[in-house]
């Protein structure tokens, strides 16, 4: 199995980043928060390590199902997306176990915790990035966007789905500290698994969801 992991050195969110996130305004009339947001952040800095591992084979298919190193992927969906495609990378992503210990002393503090987890999501936010261009520089065509599916995003694959994909890339825990509790959350909790391919139309699980008001939405829905 040619498995790799992604990290980095040193994470640098600007101040000015998390404040846009939090919706805060150095200008406003909250200076004690933005001091204490201040603080927190430069010690998530200081404690930011986040890490991926990813995988790269080529799916096997038989009977309208996918085997990924050998390990089946009984959903129609799963199968829809990737029995055409000559190569999937399944991936897994986190925070990091250090920042996820550091932000553990906030836990009796509402304020602080809100603001260590936003940190910490884009701290995943900052690995993600740097394993999605890894990928493709390495397994995809430059040219066109690689696309994701992932347990738990979608009723057609449900989070049961996290536990043949950790299989797949052959236990996460040794290589980069997530683990899968039995529930199907993953420890970090601010990590993601999936599974990225490459076809000519891009595909985003927001396609598929029908939720209103989202955020993150990167596509609008197109239904069932």
């Amino acid at each position: 199995m040619d498995k790799n992991i992604v990290s980095t050195d040193r994470v640098d969110i600007p101040i000015g980043s998390v404040l846009s996130e939090l919706h805060m305004d150095k200008k406003g009339k909250k200076a004690d928060l933005i001091d204490r947001i201040e603080t927190i952040h430069k010690e998530a800095m200081a404690a930011a390590k986040p890490v991926a591992l990813y995988a790269p084979f080529k799916p096997d298919t038989k009977d309208d199902v996918i085997h990924i190193n050998g390990i089946e992927f009984r959903e129609p969906f799963v199968y829809k997306m990737l029995s055409e495609c000559e190569l999937v990378v399944p991936y897994v992503a986190s925070c990091g176990q250090e920042m996820d210990e550091w932000s553990q002393s906030f836990s009796d503090n509402l304020f602080e915790r809100f603001v260590a987890d936003a940190i910490k999501e884009m701290c995943l936010d900052v690995i993600r990035d740097k394993l999605v261009a890894e990928v493709q520089g390495k397994y995809f065509d430059s040219d066109k966007s690689i696309s994701s599916i992932n347990p738990g995003s979608l009723n057609k694959w449900p989070v049961t789905g996290q536990k043949p994909l950790f299989s797949v890339l052959g236990g996460v825990t040794d290589d980069i500290g997530v683990e899968l509790a039995s529930s199907m959350m993953m420890l970090p909790t601010k990590s993601v698994s999936g599974i990225f391919f490459q076809k000519d139309k891009e595909f985003h699980n927001c396609q598929l969801c029908p939720r209103v008001n989202c955020p993150g939405r990167k596509a609008p829905y197109e239904g069932e």
